[in-house]
């Protein structure tokens, strides 16, 4: 059984009688629909892509790193999708609303049946459980875990561990991306210089962690390799992201194991142990043109985009939200919510849009006039903020490309963050 890397979570797991290909996503051309770009920049085509002709496609969440529309429209839509089931399942919704007519929701038990005597099972993940899963395929009978970019969680990658036997090759995050600390504004350029290190350090520890739970034969160092668009591409050395081979010498510290690194197009045969192609580690130093070019592209929400709404055409959100919320509050009590997060949305204009997960009010206030001990801001574009409500985004696919953040204090509310996917109408 061989596995070929792409680009970020994109690899074909290839096997005598499948052929599985996980998170296709390629920025072809430097342009991208969805403000995230593949990086270090990619040389794929379309044509390079079309040609894989996959038996099956996994798609282990929406995020727009993993789910892309342009790259899916390469593949026949009669080709098997893979999904994880969830109680709420945006990643199908989206799947079947690109046309693809044989869409297989896995269940977390018996898994799915592939070609001959190969088998996947995939679940939620046990963090994340709504937005995220990972993947376990038998292929060729070696044994493969797909974390793609889970966040570490002991119980449920043991239990993994314990029904499948010895892992072969564990696919697992080195990097994580999102908006901290790059995207923050409550912070100064040094402290989001030391936030960023320290979350590269974490990561590393994350790695490791997986390492020394799962304890698979070998280790294959991937994910969260993509750069943002317009002016949040030169903030690229404060995404905290880290380099694989520094991931490797780090973890190798702790616990002795055999690494898999690829680039771009390369393979290594899980079976025999022989890798086809040369590993060459590329970073922000080395990609300075292509980061320049993307910092001047144009977003879809700025003036000039697709989905820019002029400020004379804009109205007050106030109603929109008021009902939004008490959609949210619904969530709130199904997710059994302890947050009482107070939360603002700036969308460019003099004052805030003042919510609470205590309440269903929504007011207006202006920055310097928050009386609030503790809050969070989300800066969101008019155009975007819209979109959001009227369910044309989901919060977790576009938060980190096209929003900013400030907080007060500086610390981090996961159930906030979860419940601002369900502020819709």
């Amino acid at each position: 059984m061989k596995i070929t890397y792409f680009v970020n979570a994109m690899m074909l797991l290839e096997g005598t009688n499948s052929r599985v290909l996980c998170d296709p996503w390629v920025t072809f051309d430097r342009q991208s629909a969805s403000g995230l770009y593949n990086f270090p920049e990619t040389a794929l085509t379309r044509e390079d892509i079309g040609a894989l002709r996959p038996d099956f496609i996994y798609i282990t969440h929406t995020h727009a790193d993993h789910f892309d529309p342009v790259t899916l429209s390469l593949f026949d839509q009669n080709t098997p999708i893979l999904v994880s089931y969830y109680e709420n399942n945006f990643t199908e919704r989206a799947i079947r609303r690109l046309g693809f007519t044989d869409v297989r929701v896995a269940d977390p038990a018996d898994g799915l049946a592939l070609n001959g005597d190969d088998r996947c099972w995939i679940e939620p993940s046990a963090v994340y459980s709504q937005v995220d899963s990972i993947g376990v395929f038998r292929i060729d009978g070696q044994i493969v875990l797909n974390a793609n970019d889970n966040p570490f969680h002991e119980n449920q990658l043991r239990r993994l561990q314990q029904r499948h036997g010895p892992i072969d090759l564990a696919c697992v995050p080195f990097n994580y991306l999102g908006p901290y600390p790059a995207f923050y504004e409550n912070l100064t350029e040094r402290e989001k210089a030391a936030e960023a290190d320290a979350k590269k350090m974490r990561n590393y520890e994350t790695l490791v962690s997986f390492i020394l739970t799962l304890e698979p034969r070998r280790v294959f160092l991937f994910s969260a390799e993509a750069i943002y668009g317009g002016a949040k591409a030169l903030l690229h050395p404060y995404y905290g992201v880290g380099l694989a081979q520094e991931a490797v010498d780090y973890a190798r510290d702790r616990y002795d194991f055999e690494p898999v690194l690829l680039s771009e197009g390369c393979s290594f045969d899980i079976s025999t142990g022989k890798a086809y192609g040369k590993f060459r580690e590329r970073r922000y130093e080395t990609e300075r043109e292509y980061v320049k070019h993307i910092s001047k592209t144009t977003g879809q929400f700025d003036e000039g985009g697709s989905f820019f709404i002029s400020p004379s055409e804009r109205i007050n959100l106030t109603n929109l939200l008021t009902t939004a919320r008490i959609n949210q509050r619904k969530w709130q009590a199904r997710l059994k919510t302890s947050s009482q997060a107070t939360y603002f949305i700036d969308v460019g204009e003099e004052k805030l849009y003042r919510l609470s997960l205590t309440g269903p009010d929504v007011t207006r206030v202006r920055q310097s006039d928050i009386s609030d001990a503790s809050y969070e801001i989300f800066r969101i574009p008019y155009g975007l903020m819209v979109g959001l409500l009227t369910r044309h985004y989901n919060y977790s696919n576009v938060k980190t490309q096209h929003m900013s953040f400030f907080r007060e204090p500086n610390r981090f509310d996961s159930e906030l963050h979860i419940l601002m996917s369900y502020l819709q109408l």
